[in-house]
């Protein structure tokens, strides 16, 4: 897992977790120590960044649209790319003037709990392809989530991503390639 550039993972070093495509789920739940990482970098960016009083879910008692230039896209790297999704796409507004982040801390039982549960939050970016036959997925960039969502290998992130993503550059990448993540 990324958390824009930085690897929250290190490879060799840290332990790689499995990732579950959830198409039931509306979160993206990651293990344990990742979380711990990235929940860090967020209240590095967020001082009153409240990961308590909600059983579940990181908030901030302001609107998103406050919050989102304060943290970085996260990047999920599944075989060879990354697919990463801006701070738009993980941020919830709720009704109560406060900002949600969506992704949070595995609390599955005994050895589930180190696993990666992708779900809508970032599915509904990607256009995914389930051979069944093959024993494969794979995944590209759906039309409606240009600039908001992209996928590079591992080590090329584009430097003009960010600028890319909030629509002030157009990244000259073939957002309609597939990749296959997992056989």
């Amino acid at each position: 897992m990324y958390y824009g550039a930085k690897p929250m993972q290190q490879p060799g070093q840290d332990t790689s977790y499995p990732a579950i495509i959830d198409t039931g789920s509306s979160q993206l739940s990651i293990p344990p120590d990742v979380f711990e990482k990235i929940k860090n970098e967020w209240s590095a960016a967020l001082p009153n960044l409240d990961c308590t009083s909600d059983q579940t879910f990181c908030h901030v008692a302001d609107s998103c649209e406050n919050v989102a230039p304060k943290v970085k896209p996260v990047g999920f790297q599944m075989s060879d790319y990354v697919f990463e999704i801006n701070p738009q796409q993980y941020l919830y507004k709720s009704s109560h003037n406060k900002c949600y982040f969506v992704i949070h801390k595995c609390r599955l039982p005994g050895k589930n709990k180190n696993l990666f549960l992708i779900g809508d939050a970032f599915l509904k970016h990607f256009y995914s392809v389930y051979d069944f036959d093959q024993d494969a997925l794979s995944l590209g960039i759906n039309k409606h989530s240009e600039g908001k969502v992209s996928m590079y290998k591992p080590g090329e992130r584009p430097d003009n991503l960010i600028k890319a993503m909030t629509g002030e550059e157009v990244l000259d990448v073939n957002f309609d390639s597939f990749v296959q993540v997992h056989k």
